[in-house]
């Protein structure tokens, strides 16, 4: 099981501001079933579990999108009572330790893939937090993709980290010629780039490509080759 603790911290005060629980029990980069054997077939994960930790009631709200959507797929994403509609916020009232659970649902009709994303809001958050996914058949991506995908790439360290943090990851010389490093905000926008990669780390000391230092909070790291990508969460403190 895969546990993604997601807390807001008050910049330059150094306590706890928001806090909010995230349990993701399976892998964000989802590979399902090889089309080319089953036919169409229907995905259903694990149930995600978001959690109130925190001392008072707050009212979030959950809003969750897809790109590319191949044709003949269908995708939902559903709590126990009903599915909740792409693109609209989905109100989250939580009583301390109070709990919502979600799932997802895909009908698969070919080959292929997409990527799609849940972001949670409103609140005590003082950010969005996204939390991106992607989905594929087995034969859209290569077995050399499949086999080392819980480890291609290491969680950084150290993690939370001041003032910074190494990411480790495998791949070949050719690989490296052509892969990047690509850090995201919690609102999807891009902070830094690595690109022409010529070893199996990067180090990031919270400088954006501007030159820039970055705020305190949560940033996702994701690791993009020509035929693959692997997304991580990390922790910057001040």
């Amino acid at each position: 099981m895969k546990k993604i603790i997601l807390f807001i911290i008050l910049v330059g005060m150094g306590f706890l501001f928001a806090e909010l629980e995230v349990d993701i029990p399976f892998e964000m980069n989802i590979v399902g079933q090889d089309f080319s054997v089953t036919g169409p077939y229907e995905y259903e994960s694990e149930w995600m579990t978001i959690t109130n930790v925190g001392s008072t009631t707050e009212t979030y709200t959950l809003t969750w999108t897809y790109e590319s959507l191949p044709t003949d797929w269908t995708v939902s994403i559903c709590n126990p009572s009903f599915c909740l509609s792409p693109n609209w916020p989905i109100p989250l009232d939580l009583a301390p330790g109070a709990f919502e659970e979600i799932h997802i649902s895909i009908h698969v009709g070919s080959t292929g893939g997409f990527p799609f994303s849940i972001t949670l809001d409103g609140g005590d958050l003082t950010e969005p937090i996204l939390l991106p996914f992607t989905f594929n058949t087995a034969d859209n991506v290569n077995a050399e993709e499949i086999l080392p995908a819980t480890k291609i790439m290491s969680q950084n360290y150290p993690n939370p980290f001041n003032p910074s943090t190494t990411i480790a990851f495998e791949l070949t010389t050719q690989e490296l010629s052509t892969a990047k490093i690509v850090i995201y905000n919690v609102k999807g926008q891009i902070v830094k780039t690595f690109n022409n990669l010529n070893s199996n780390s990067v180090t990031w000391n919270g400088i954006d490509n501007e030159g820039k230092k970055v705020d305190s909070g949560i940033y996702f790291y994701q690791l993009c080759t020509k035929t693959n990508s692997e997304t991580r969460k990390m922790i910057l403190l001040k």
